[in-house]
């Protein structure tokens, strides 16, 4: 099982994640780009390379947690491509070889208590703006081994599942499989996901209770060893979404315990 960490508010710096990692057996970082130290004017890849030799610690990216290549306003999407080029270009330099996306689900109305997504009322439009995302993005990639990956947040709705099956169709496109957000959205999304279940290329693994998310493995109210054995059949990267070292640590010797 290949097992990274999250972006942790404790540390502001590369060197500590990496050197956190290493200290506890962690094969990859999951950089978030939403942290304010890791913006572009803030980063420096080849400092980022020589940590990575250093302490043994490969990255995954996270793209800006509200990042949103897909919006109505062109000006929106011009700034959200000029930041996914930035994180390709980073990727190629640092040997990430995943990157994760949350898709957005944009304005709404509420009309007689139930939503309205322009999403929806203007579909052709959206899944054109995802069209030209995923053909530019698979040009980039061409010929590599990196997967640009879909995550599951708060449960897909129609208009998210047209744009995944429009991504699918590249080859650098893949999921990455949140399992605690798939509980907290009543299990909806895993179906879905597995549909692709040759697409499935990133895990995120925590467990959850109804209040809260992002929880101690063993903490929660999830299966979640059922999660583990599935990471373990499908062999690919899974960060422990958890967003504190204890919780980290207390995650790690849960695994340990209970895998083989």
């Amino acid at each position: 099982m290949t097992l990274g960490i999250p972006t942790l508010i404790e540390f502001s710096t590369v060197r500590e994640h990496l050197a956190f990692a290493r200290k506890n057996s962690f094969s990859f970082f999951e950089m978030n780009l939403s942290f304010p130290w890791f913006q572009s004017d803030k980063l420096d890849p080849d400092e980022m390379v020589r940590l990575s030799k250093e302490y043994g610690v490969g990255y995954t990216l996270h793209l800006h947690d509200q990042l949103n290549p897909f919006d109505f306003s062109p000006e929106i999407r011009e700034g959200a491509m000029k930041s996914i080029l930035y994180a390709l270009d980073l990727a190629k330099r640092v040997d990430a070889r995943r990157f994760t996306l949350h898709l957005q689900y944009g304005m709404y109305s509420s009309v007689n208590g139930t939503k309205i997504y322009a999403y929806e009322v203007k579909s052709d439009e959206y899944l054109s703006h995802v069209e030209k995302m995923a053909e530019l993005v698979s040009k980039r990639l061409e010929e590599s081994d990196t997967f640009f990956c879909i995550e599951n947040t708060k449960g897909f709705l129609p208009y998210h599942k047209k744009a995944i099956d429009l991504m699918m169709k590249y080859p650098n496109f893949g999921l990455t499989f949140d399992v605690g957000h798939n509980f907290k959205a009543s299990e909806d999304d895993e179906s879905f996901i597995l549909s692709y279940r040759d697409k499935v290329k990133h895990f995120h693994i925590h467990d959850v209770n109804p209040k809260s998310n992002h929880m101690a493995l063993g903490d929660g109210v999830m299966d979640i060893d059922h999660y583990l054995e599935m990471v373990e059949m499908f062999e690919e990267p899974a960060v422990l979404e958890v967003k504190e070292t204890t919780a980290l640590e207390k995650s790690l010797k849960y695994i340990k315990n209970n895998r083989r």
